[in-house]
């Protein structure tokens, strides 16, 4: 199933990014579906990176690595 980035928001504080919403969508063709929002942190970036410094493809990326760990059956 191919998961799709629908929306990025950025949460400010003071004028800088303190994390960002992710939503993903993803379906496939006999009717089930994945709909999941995903908040990535700074700690979740890159070394050294910003959110200022980070594509939202990456962020993208980023959600849907964290979307993996959130579901996953133990």
């Amino acid at each position: 199933m191919e998961i799709d980035t629908t929306n990025i928001a950025y949460a400010l504080n003071a004028g800088k990014t303190v994390s960002v919403t992710v939503t993903l969508y993803g379906t496939d063709n006999i009717g089930n579906y994945v709909n999941s929002t995903v908040k990535v942190v700074s700690d979740d970036l890159a070394d050294g990176k910003t959110f200022e410094q980070t594509s939202q493809f990456e962020l993208g990326t980023i959600a849907r690595n964290k979307l993996i760990e959130l579901v996953a059956i133990k």
